[in-house]
This record gives C-alpha cells, structure tokens and sequence, in this order.
C-alpha cells in the first residue's frame, strides 16, 4: 500500500508523463495535455463509480473491481471494517456473559430508559414481575407493574431510599424496588423478594408493640403507689431516698415506653389521609416554647434559645401533632447534649432544595463514622450520650419517621471540633 501522499503523487507523475510522450509524438502539447486530463478525469470517476459499488456489496466482499492505485483505499477500508467487526464481536461477547453473569443473581435487574420503558431484564425479574421477553420488550414499565406507590415513587426522581411494596401478581410476596439513575442513558432497576426479612420486621415491630402494651399498665401501677408513698410521707428519712430514685427510674422507664409506642405506630400505621396546612414559622415557635421549658426542667437556667429567620408564609401539608414532636425531639436533643450556659439556635430559610429547619447546639463534637447511625434505636455515640442524660435513645428515630412520612429528610452534620447541627428539609414540589 502506497499511502495518501504516495498514491497521489503516482497518479501526478502518471498523468504528466502520458501528456509529454502525447505532445512529443503529435506536437500539440496544449491538445494534447487535455485529452489526457479528460482521460485521467474518466478513469477517476470510473474508479471511484467501482468503490461505490464495492462499499455497498455485503461486508467481507473481496476486493476485486477496482484495481490499480484504487486498491490502496479499498484495502485501508476493508481493514477498517475488519478491525471494527472484530471489536464489535468482543463487545457482543462481553455484554452476553455480562447478562449471563446477571441472570444468575437472586435479584432482578431492569434496564429501563430515561421515559421508563423496558430495555432488558434478566431471568430473576420475569420471576418476581412475570415479565416475558417476547411481548414486554420496550413497554413502559408501569403499564406491566400496575402498582401506583411504584409511580409515585419514580416521579419524585429522589432515590436515596428504597420502596417496598407487595408484588403484583403474588399474594403476600414483598419486593423492594431501587432505581439507580444512568446518567444520559436511563435507570437500572434492582427487584428482591424482601418477603421473609418484612415477615421478620413485622414480627420484631410486633414484639415490641405488644411488650410496650403489656409494661405501660404495671408501670403506670408502680408509679402511682410510689408517688402515694412519697405524697403521703408513708416511708421514713432513709426510705425518702429509695423511693425518689425508684420513682424516678420508673417515669424513665414509662418515657421510654411511650416513645416505643410511638415509634411503633409510625412504622406500622400510613400516613393519615386528610392532612392541614402546617407553617414553618408555628414549628420553630413551638421548638422554642418546649425547649425553654425543658430546660428549665433539665435545671439549665443559663441555657438560651434563638430563632434566626422568619417564614411566615410558607408552610407544607401535614399533621401539626406528627411535626411538632419532631421539631421538639430535635430541639430537647440538641439541650440535653450541650453544657449549661450554651446558645441553641432555631434558624429557618428556604433555597433551591427547598425550606430548611436548623437546631444548632453547642454539644460535643461527632465522629463522621457516628453520624449515618444515630438515627437507629438507641444507637450513642459515646459515654456523654448515656442514659445520665436523661434521654431514651429514640429521639432522632422518631424524627426520621416523621420527617419520612412527610416526605421530609433530617440531615445531621458534625466533626470532633464542630458542634453538631440538626436539619428537617421540606422539599417544595411536595
């Protein structure tokens, strides 16, 4: 193969030897050099009318009509196309073991487009969702999983969490749904059976109910006789002591107990139905109001409340009784954590994200390994966070539960050497 450069200076050198061997024999060179030019113009569209009609024969056609310096072009193209049809077949071959890698997992895998319509799923979401390759391919996935909490799920476009719902065609099976968004390509949808974990869940959730039910009347019981014992001085100096300290631990214990109803009810109970208008303005009023109570209560008299930022006409759909308890687990964590004499601030502002509650503290600081369990049930950092705090351990819990029944978020941020903060985000397309 001669190359670009080489191929054209061949042709050159061709054509201005024909025309000075036809202008010594004929003695006209001007005719001369244009008859040759006209024929080195007709043998080039005659070669490049042959390209064409090889280029659009079947591929791996041999090359066969269009010899001579052609040959060289004709031959980088089909090395081209060889080389192409080489790395296409190792693309066909690593996307069909990656699908069979794929349809050998216990979970289903969905490969959807960004408007949601089915591109490829393996062997273990035709068992969960009865898909069939031969009717479903590039069907939009909500007209085959009929199920409008999934629908309501995808809109938001938010898919920090995962859905569980009840399949669709199988009577008491559980599935939990998680989209991954591609990026300018569509979603990965992953299907499991959660069936017997939720089986476990329930039961665990039941446990606990049942147990609360079962402790609050004796507690409630015990604490009355103590506190008749005590009201009714029916115990000496010495047993003063023993009784205050039983009484105590007891209302510990029914706080406790009252906060596992609570949680429970959460997790077991939907959202209600028929929500109010709720002012974020009201909230932050209310966290001040309880929290200067309790920490009156808690003794810290040099304690301070602020409220920084005002919004007074914005507000969400929702149930004031389910927020205000979370806006005050917020701010009653925030004093309970912080040495007397410290500054809490209440701030509220609206951005892009949408409208933000801030409870700042002066507590101690908070490894960032600490931070995504604190939500969990009775999950403490360290020995500040002790139950000589005063507190149950279910706080932040609760807070989640209500924030997500809202369709909210809590975010909590700290480092070692930054005190922590506490934010309730209300997104504002709710």
């Amino acid at each position: 193969m001669y190359g670009a450069f080489g191929t054209t200076i061949i042709q050159g050198a061709l054509v201005a030897t024909a025309m000075f061997i036809a202008g010594q024999v004929t003695g006209f060179w001007l005719e001369s050099a244009l008859v040759i030019t006209s024929i080195a113009l007709a043998i080039s569209v005659w070669r490049r009318n042959q390209l064409y009609q090889w280029l659009q024969r079947p591929a791996h056609s041999p090359i066969t009509q269009v010899p001579g310096l052609w040959f060289d072009m004709t031959k980088r193209i089909q090395l081209r196309e060889q080389a192409l049809v080489r790395e296409r077949e190792q693309v066909q071959n690593l996307l069909a073991n990656l699908h069979q890698s794929l349809g050998s997992l216990d979970a289903g895998l969905i490969s959807l487009t960004s408007s949601w319509k089915i591109r490829w799923w393996n062997d273990t979401a035709s068992e969960l969702l009865g898909l069939r390759h031969q009717f479903d391919e590039d069907v939009s996935l909500f007209n085959l999983v009929r199920t409008p909490e999934l629908a309501d799920y995808a809109e938001r476009l938010v898919f920090e969490e995962s859905i569980t719902l009840s399949s669709p065609f199988r009577s008491g099976q559980m599935l939990e749904y998680v989209v991954c968004p591609i990026q300018e390509s569509g979603y990965l949808l992953v299907v499991r059976d959660v069936t017997r974990f939720t089986r476990l869940e329930r039961m665990r959730r039941d446990f606990v109910s049942n147990v609360s039910h079962e402790l609050k009347t004796p507690l409630t019981v015990i604490k009355g006789y103590l506190e008749t014992i005590l009201d009714n001085q029916l115990v000496s100096d010495r047993g003063v002591r023993a009784v205050e300290q039983a009484f105590k631990q007891a209302d510990r214990m029914a706080s406790l107990i009252q906060d596992l109803l609570l949680l429970s009810q959460l997790e077991t109970t939907k959202p209600q139905q028929q929500l109010l208008p709720v002012r974020f303005d009201d909230l932050l009023d209310h966290g001040f109001n309880e929290g200067s109570e309790y920490a009156r209560a808690l003794g810290k008299t040099e304690t301070r409340l602020s409220i920084e930022g005002t919004l007074p006409l914005l507000g969400c759909m929702g149930v004031w009784h389910e927020l205000a308890s979370a806006m005050t687990n917020l701010v009653t964590n925030a004093i309970r954590y912080s040495p007397d004499g410290a500054v809490i601030q209440l701030k509220g502002f609206q951005n892009e994200r949408g409208v933000t509650l801030q409870v700042i503290d002066d507590g101690p600081g908070i490894l960032p390994d600490h931070i995504p369990r604190l939500t969990e049930r009775f999950y403490r950092v360290d020995n500040s966070h002790s139950p000589a705090t005063g507190g149950t351990g279910l706080g932040l819990a609760i807070v989640k539960h209500i924030l997500l029944r809202h369709r909210a978020g809590l975010e909590i941020d700290s480092t070692p050497e930054r005190a922590p903060l506490s934010a309730a985000t209300f997104p504002l397309n709710r």
